[in-house]
Parts: C-alpha cells; structure tokens; sequence
C-alpha cells in the first residue's frame, strides 16, 4: 500500500465536532445560517450569532434603564461585552446588525450542506467512522479503523476508496438492472401472450356452443341427455386447458415480482448509495437471475385449440342416440 493510500486512510473528517467547534453559536449553541442566526465577528473577531448579540444588546439596555430615570426608553448604544474575551464594544442596534458576517464560517456552513451530511454512513463498530472504504473480497463497506484491525491486507482483504468502488461495480450493477428490466419486459409480453390465448379459449367455446346447441334444436327431444353430455365434455376439456394457461402465467407473474422487487431494491441503493445493500442485493440479483422459469413454448406462440363437430349423419343416428356426438380438441 503506498503512503499517500495510508494517508488518506488516515484523513477522517469528525463532522460532529467539526460542527460544534466551528457551526455553532457559542452562546445559544445552535447551528449558524443566514438568516436570524447570521455569524457576526466582534472587533476582537470573535463570532457569534446575530440574534444572541441582539437579544445581549436588549439584556444590556433594560438594564441601564433601571440604573437612572433619564432613560425614558430604550438607550440608543449600549456597551457590550465578548463572552469569549470579555473585550468591550459601544454599538447602537443598527450598527450591531452591520458588524461584518464571518464569511469563513458561511463558507463552511455551505460546505458542510452540499457534503450531504445526513447521508454520510458510519460505521457499526467503530464510533463516528464514516465507511469511506470497501474491501472487495468481503464486498464491505468499511471505515479507517476497520482496514487496520479487521481487514488488513495482508491478511488477504483489499480495501479501495469507496468513490473507487463506485466506480468500478456501478457499471456492473448497472448491466444486471438492465437485464433485470430484459427479463421483466419479456415475462410481460409472455403474459399478454397467454391473457389473448385465454380469450381465444373463451371464443372457441363460444363456436363450439353454437353449433352443439344449433344441432341438438333439431333432435331436441331425443337428444337432450346426450346434449347435457357434450355440453359437460365441453366445458371440462376448455377448462383443463385455462387452468394449464393459468398455471403458466401465475409462474410468470411469479418470476416478474422477485425481478420487480429485486430491481427496485438495487435501483434504491445506486440512487442512494447504500454500499452495503448495493452489492449484497447484486450479488443475489445475478443469482435469481441464473434462475429460469421454463414455460412451454405453445403457451405464447400461437397456442390455438381446433375442434370439429361432425353431424352428417344426423338423420340416421337419430335412432342411435346413445353414443352420438364427440367433442375432438387438437393442441
């Protein structure tokens, strides 16, 4: 490891004191900001928060007033003292409120925003350590403690910069959510597939209906056991073949959820940079993806049924009724 890798290693950025001893007021201890509490630097460059340096002005004021009755209001400058070094400062309220801003500290308060703080991840085991590392064979993110306690290099771990990470499995992750997005659109054209086989089914039934109840009107009287038959034998074999379809596409729907879900939970993590979760959920994404869900190859190319209802010998089976009709279905 080169010393410049070491010392990088070695530079933390403690947000947390780093905010309580330079963004914070020193009176009211709350967060500077350029509004109600803008930093105002003393003559003795001390800063503190205009509303503190008001709220001393008006303490300082009231306080005169009690001393002698030739203030009949508010004196107009008042002296007030640094809390830090105790130096003295005469200052009417106008001229309190044009002391000059910190700039220094606005520069940081702006910094420290578009750093992203609240997204920063510290790490389980070792307190106020931001996980600025990766180690890649335990695919970890990992804070500076950590590549020197638990994954030393020479104990066979290899720890990158996680913007190093980011960059080098952002293209991987990448590539498995656009076959995840493949393999979603093709589980939804198959099921579009199977919901028009389905109606077809509907329609063939239909057909198939028509022409048993347009021939049993014409021997209605002697055949109406054997209509009741066919009518069954019908209704059986279409609904043999929609629970087959059915089966087919719950297996798909199935297979689109654990895709959806995995491809959510990825999209999630690279918009949020979850590091953890990013490349557990990859490395399980290319796993349910190695999966397949194997459907027969009628079931969304052009699955038809055919039927055929022979009645030419209608007049003379008149009289042999007990075994006339058959409903024949070809896949």
């Amino acid at each position: 490891m080169s010393q410049l890798e070491k010392r990088r290693r070695n530079l933390i950025f403690d947000e947390e004191r780093f905010e309580e001893t330079f963004l914070k007021c020193m009176i009211c201890r709350e967060n500077f900001n350029d509004f109600d509490k803008l930093p105002k630097m003393l003559p003795c460059h001390h800063t503190f928060c205009l509303d503190c340096l008001q709220q001393m002005f008006r303490v300082e004021g009231e306080f005169r007033q009690t001393l002698t009755s030739a203030f009949r209001g508010m004196p107009t400058a008042v002296k007030i003292q640094c809390p830090s070094c105790r130096d003295g400062i005469i200052v009417s309220e106008p001229e309190l409120r044009r002391l000059p801003s910190d700039h220094t500290i606005m520069e940081l308060v702006c910094f420290v925003k578009s750093t992203g703080k609240t997204d920063v991840q510290y790490c389980s085991k070792h307190q106020l350590q931001p996980l600025n590392f990766f180690c890649e064979p335990c695919i970890q993110p990992v804070c500076c403690d950590c590549t020197v306690i638990d994954h030393k290099e020479k104990s066979g771990h290899y720890v990158v910069n996680v913007d190093e990470a980011m960059k080098k499995y952002t293209p991987k992750v990448e590539e498995t959510i656009d076959l995840l997005k493949t393999d979603i659109d093709e589980l939804v054209t198959k099921q579009d597939a199977i919901a028009k086989s389905n109606e077809g089914l509907e329609q063939i039934q239909s057909e198939l209906n028509r022409q048993i109840q347009s021939t049993f009107d014409r021997i209605r009287e002697t055949l109406a056991e054997r209509e009741k038959e066919l009518f069954d034998s019908t209704e059986n074999e279409i609904q043999k073949k929609a629970d087959q379809l059915e089966r087919r596409r719950e297996a798909l729907a199935s297979r689109e959820t654990e895709l959806a879900a995995e491809l959510k939970g990825l999209e999630t993590a690279l918009q949020e940079k979850d590091i953890g979760f990013l490349f557990t959920g990859h490395k399980k994404s290319k796993k349910i993806l190695d999966k397949t869900v194997y459907i027969p190859p009628d079931t969304t190319n052009e699955f038809s049924v055919s039927f055929q209802f022979n009645s030419r010998q209608e007049l003379n089976v008149r009289q042999q009724l007990q075994n006339f009709g058959e409903i024949v279905f070809t896949s």
